[in-house]
């Protein structure tokens, strides 16, 4: 085989890779709405996340106890990272090829950041 031969074979591997978008070896069926979801969480113009979740309703709040700004605070910290988690759980199951559960995962971690 001449070298114009494997240049022009190595040349069409290469355009072929690039239009069926071979996903990398890490990256699972899922992976897609994975990122999607993380993209779209809110960030503050330091890029740190700033959205707030919903966790369930504390037997004070059901008292009609006034929160205080500390309570406030540890409770959105909590639901980021539950949220956090899930996703964590998530990439777990995308990385296993287990597609449903993964999905799975993404509705809870949606829910939970938008009951």
């Amino acid at each position: 085989m001449t070298c114009n031969a494997l240049r022009h074979g190595a040349g069409g591997i290469i355009a072929m890779a690039s239009i069926l978008h071979i996903p990398t070896a890490n990256a699972g069926p899922c992976a897609g709405e994975i990122a999607e979801f993380q993209s779209s969480l809110p960030r503050d113009k330091n890029g740190e996340l700033s959205f707030i979740a919903s966790m369930p309703q504390s037997i004070d709040a059901q008292l009609a106890h006034q929160p205080t700004r500390e309570s406030v605070e540890r409770a959105k910290r909590d639901a980021q990272s539950q949220i956090m988690r899930v996703l964590a759980q998530a990439e777990a199951l995308d990385s296993e090829g287990r597609r449903n559960e993964c999905g799975d995962a993404i509705a809870r971690a949606k829910h939970l950041l938008n009951p």
